[in-house]
Order: C-alpha cells, then structure tokens, then sequence
C-alpha cells in the first residue's frame, strides 16, 4: 500500500538554507539511482562528477553563519551542480586552522588577481568537509533511510514496535503501548488525515443469548427451572451490550477530504488498518459528517459506486450537514 504520510526525509527536510548539512542533503538528492553518474561528497569517484564542492571563505570577517555563499550550475542532464562557500572547519579565514599570515598571504594573491594558493587550499578543505559531512550522515536515521530501506535504525524500529510498514513505524510508540484511550486514538486519526475527529466510546448494542443461557420457569424436564431464581432471570432472547464497540465520527471540511476517506480515497486503507491495530476486533461504526453539497451524487453515464462512492438525495442543499455510514477500505 501506498503511504499517504510523509517519509523521514520528507519530514526532516527542513527550510531551504536553514542548515549547512541539510543543504548538502538536499543537493545529493537529486541522484536518484545507483547508475546515476554522480556521485555523493566524500565517495570514491572523480572530483568532476561530485555534486557538490567546498570552498572557504577568503577574508578575515565573521560573517555569522557557516554557509556564506552558494552558487548552483545547470548540468544539462537535469542535475545542478553546487559550489558552496563555507566559514567553518576550513584551513584560512577567521575560523581557519593555519595561522592568520596565511589568509592575509591568500588575499595578498588574490589582489593580484592570482588565485592559485587559495585553489590549492581548497582541495585540502574540500577534502575535510567531505569527510565531515559523511560523518554528519552516518548519524542521521532519515539519511541512511532514504538510502537504505533496510537500514540499521529502522530494523530496531521495527523489532521495538512490531510493525512492519514505513507509515505504520511512524506511529509505532502509538501501536506499542497497551490500552489505547479515546484521546489517543482521536489524536492519530486526526494527524493521519489532517481533519476533525471524534471517537465516541461504550456504543451500545443487542447480543443475542444462546438457549442453553436463557431463563426458563419449571416444568417437568426442569422442576428448577433455568435461570429463574432472582438476580439470574433474563427476559428475552437478546441482552443490550453497552460495549458492543465504538464510533468514529470524521468532519471534512471540503470535498477533497471527503473523497480521501470513502473506499479507495487517499487515506481510506489506512484509517481502516490503523484503526484496526489500536482497537482490535471491536466493532467500529464508521461515519461521516459533511454539507449535503460535498457528497458525490450519482449521475446516469458517469462511473459511480452507490454506497460506496456515490449517494441519492433528493436534493443538494447547501448549508444542510448529513451523516453518513461508510467502510474504509482500498475498494468498495
């Protein structure tokens, strides 16, 4: 089934320019498989064909920031290459490792309009920010994620939580606990499909009571009687359960939410299995509230799925909210 929540990555993205790693990240993926002809920073292969390249900052100022200049190029096959200009972990600069002499030496050569010293720096700080940034890598779960469906982190997940989907990982504290409260259960639907819910617990029922349970007066095959005394008797071939499930009440607020949780929407597959891991085999009474003018009407010559994806009314009123029954579910 297709994930309708956010990847790691996805989530661990951040802002664009918010973190020097984080930037890098985003550059590298671009390479989308393993023949790709470039290749990440720090990796075996040629220094032409990595994505991105690290210079240093050629002045002797604070600028405030690690990341002081970027600059991108389009390489015709779809892919931007990047040139970064960093202020941190460098060997010249204010930050610099060498003595200062250097720096002010680079700059000397640069007013000169020579630019070979500091270039010949740049290899060695290229170098060492390379190996950083794979350092900063190896212990990030959402990097290794993305490269590795299988990597280390996400098998502890999935032998702490028991759960075996991606989308299912991501609430795995939620589906490892014991007994789930209505809260709990309220809060994960609601994350899952960004809209309203309400979880109505203790929704009675009758359960039927089986003949050999059932209360009898005495006769001659029983002068006792079954289940006749005070306290046991039972009127009735059925009794009223208060517990006999639950109700989840979904409020969407347009028709695209809507459609997402009718069978084969974008969330309806998941509600149903999520739900179906928290409670159990309680029964759950799934339901709709809605304006009368979200639901799909049924059209003659059109495709449509009555009770399904397709609901008669004798009118569209707008304004007019209705409940409706349904079943998540891939399909109707």
């Amino acid at each position: 089934m297709n994930s309708p929540i956010k990847s790691v990555p996805e989530r661990s993205q951040g802002k664009p320019g918010q973190d020097l790693f984080r930037e890098v990240w985003r550059i590298e993926r671009q390479i989308g498989g393993q023949r790709s002809p470039w290749h990440r920073v720090g990796h075996d292969g040629w220094p032409q064909q990595e994505l991105v390249r690290f210079r240093t900052s050629r002045h002797m100022g604070f600028p405030g920031q690690d990341l002081v200049k970027g600059r991108l190029e389009d390489t015709g096959t779809g892919v931007s290459k990047a040139e970064l200009t960093l202020d941190c972990l460098g060997l010249t600069g204010a930050r610099g490792a060498l003595p200062a002499h250097y720096t002010e030496l680079v700059l000397s050569q640069l007013r000169s309009r020579s630019p070979a010293l500091g270039d010949f720096l740049d290899l060695f700080n290229h170098r060492l920010l390379s190996l950083f940034y794979r350092s900063w890598e190896k212990t990030r779960p959402a990097v290794q994620q993305e490269r590795d469906p299988d990597d280390v982190f996400t098998g502890i997940l999935r032998a702490l939580t028991g759960c075996s989907e991606d989308w299912e990982i991501y609430y795995g504290a939620a589906l490892a606990r014991g007994p789930r409260s209505q809260s709990q259960i309220q809060a994960v639907l609601q994350d899952l499909t960004a809209m309203e819910v309400t979880v109505c617990p203790l929704q009675g029922g009758w359960q039927g009571v089986n003949p050999e349970d059932q209360t009898r007066l005495p006769d001659r095959q029983r002068p006792q009687g079954q289940y006749a005394r005070l306290g046991e008797a039972l009127l009735g071939q059925r009794s009223w359960m208060a517990d006999q499930g639950a109700g989840i009440v979904f409020h969407p607020e347009n028709a695209t939410q809507l459609a997402d949780l009718l069978p084969g929407g974008r969330y309806s597959e998941a509600v149903g299995q999520l739900t179906s891991k928290m409670v159990g085999q309680m029964s759950i009474r799934w339901r709709l509230q809605a304006d009368a003018s979200q639901l799909p009407g049924t059209t003659l010559g059109r495709q449509g799925r009555l009770g399904s994806d397709s609901f008669i009314s004798s009118r569209r009123a707008t304004g007019r909210r209705v409940e409706i029954s349904f079943k998540p579910g891939k399909d109707a």
